[in-house]
C-alpha cells in the first residue's frame, strides 16, 4: 500500500473501521499525519454516518466501578460463545469522569460523541474511540427557577456538532433554548418561546436533523387534561415543534417513555413497564402523524421482568437488543422467537449509551 496514490490510500482507509485506523498510524509518520488530518477524519465520519453496509454501532454500559464498550454483533459477546481475544466484542474503557472528577446527572450520545451532563450543568464531551474528552461549562439560564433539558445533534449544513440546553420556567411555562456550536466554543441564546409543557424528558434523542424530547402537554395551564407530546428541535434551523405521538395502548398504569432513531426514522416505546407489554412504533414519514406504525409488541410475561425493559438498539428489521431491569441485555428475533443473553459485564446495576465508532473530535 505504500506505492497507493494519496487518493486512493485515503478512500480505502476511510471505510475502514476507526479503531483500525488508531493501530495504523503507528505504520508511518506518513500515515500518521493524513489520518490525523482534518479533511481525512471528516471524509471517515461521512462515510460512518452513510454506510448501512457495515457496523460502526457499540453499545457503551456503565456501572459504578466500570465501563464497557460492547460490539453486539460479534458471536463472542453473547453467553455460552467462548472469547475470542481478537474480535474486540467487550472491551474495558477507561472512566473520562474519573479523570476529570466528574460526577454525573445524565448522559446522552450523538453518532460519534458520548456527552454527560453534571449537576452544575456543565457538560464532559468524550470520544470513545480516540478516548479524547472536552469539558464545557454551563450557560447562565435567564430563569431563576427552571428545569433543564438537554441534546446532542449533528448539523449537516455546516458539518458540527452542536450541544442543546434548553431550560423551562416554571412560572412563566417560556422555554429558552442555548446552543454551543463545537467549532466556536460558544453558548449562544437561539430561541426564547411560550410553550405549555411539563416534565420533559431530560435526555433528547437525535433524528432527522432534530433532537426529540417526550414532554407532558397540557392545553391548558391548569394543568388537566394532561396527554404526551413530542417536543423537537431542528438542529440547522433551531426552533422548537410539536409532534403528536400515537395513539398507544391503553392502559393508563404506562405511556410512552422513550424515543430513538430506527435507519432515520423516529421512533417512539410505549409500555414495558408495570406488567404493560412494550409496543414499538415508528414514525415513517416524518412530521406526518398517520404515518406512525405499530412494528413491534413484545409480551412482558416472555421476558420476565421485574422493573421495565426497554429498547437499546435496532440491528435490523428483525432484531432488537433489549435492556431487562437495568441488569441484563437480550438479543431478540422477532422474527424467529428467539433470545441470546449477553455476558454480564459487572455485578452491578448498568445504564447505557449508543455511539458510533468514528475519529470525531470534542471539539468538533
Amino acid at each position: 500500500m505504500y506505492d497507493l496514490p494519496r487518493d486512493i490510500l485515503i478512500d480505502i482507509l476511510s471505510r475502514l473501521p476507526a479503531k483500525s485506523l488508531g493501530q495504523f498510524k503507528s505504520v508511518s509518520k506518513y500515515w500518521l499525519s493524513f489520518i490525523s488530518s482534518e479533511d481525512f477524519i471528516k471524509l471517515h465520519h461521512r462515510r460512518a454516518l452513510s454506510d448501512t453496509n457495515m457496523n460502526h454501532s457499540r453499545v457503551l454500559l456503565r456501572s459504578s466501578y466500570s465501563l464497557h464498550s460492547i460490539n453486539y454483533e460479534s458471536p463472542s459477546c453473547y453467553e455460552g460463545i467462548d472469547d475470542d481475544e481478537n474480535s474486540r466484542a467487550i472491551i474495558s474503557l477507561t472512566d473520562p469522569r474519573k479523570k476529570e472528577s466528574f460526577v454525573e446527572k445524565e448522559s446522552g450520545s450523538c453518532y460519534g460523541l458520548i456527552f454527560f451532563v453534571c449537576f452544575d450543568e456543565c457538560v464532559l464531551l468524550w470520544t470513545p474511540t480516540t478516548e479524547k474528552t472536552r469539558l464545557i461549562p454551563g450557560p447562565v439560564t435567564p430563569f431563576p427557577n427552571a428545569t433543564r433539558f438537554y441534546g446532542l445533534g449533528y448539523d449537516f449544513s455546516i458539518d458540527d456538532y452542536k450541544m442543546v440546553n434548553a431550560s423551562r420556567s416554571i412560572s412563566s411555562n417560556s422555554i429558552s433554548c442555548q446552543v454551543f456550536n463545537l467549532k466556536t466554543g460558544l453558548w449562544r441564546t437561539v430561541q426564547t418561546t411560550h410553550m405549555s409543557i411539563n416534565d420533559p424528558d431530560i435526555i433528547g434523542s437525535f433524528s432527522n436533523g432534530a433532537i426529540h424530547w417526550i414532554v407532558r402537554h397540557s392545553p391548558h395551564d391548569d394543568g388537566f387534561n394532561k396527554r404526551e407530546m413530542i417536543l423537537s428541535f431542528d438542529i440547522k434551523d433551531e426552533i422548537f415543534m410539536e409532534i403528536v405521538l400515537p395513539n398507544g395502548g391503553e392502559n393508563e398504569q404506562s405511556e410512552f417513555w422513550c424515543l430513538g432513531d430506527l435507519k432515520g426514522c423516529l421512533y417512539a416505546v410505549y409500555g414495558g413497564d408495570n406488567g404493560v407489554d412494550m409496543e414499538m412504533w415508528v414514525m415513517k414519514e416524518y412530521g406526518i402523524e398517520s404515518s406512525w406504525s405499530k412494528v413491534i409488541k413484545l409480551d412482558w410475561i416472555r421476558f420476565g421482568c421485574d422493573y421495565g425493559m426497554r429498547p437499546v438498539f435496532f440491528t435490523h428489521e428483525d432484531d432488537v437488543v433489549i435492556d431487562l431491569d437495568s441488569w441484563h441485555l437480550v438479543r431478540f428475533n422477532v422474527k424467529d422467537n428467539t433470545i441470546k443473553r449477553f455476558k454480564k459485564c459487572s455485578t452491578d446495576w448498568h445504564l447505557w449509551v449508543v455511539y458510533y465508532e468514528t475519529l470525531v473530535s470534542p471539539y468538533g
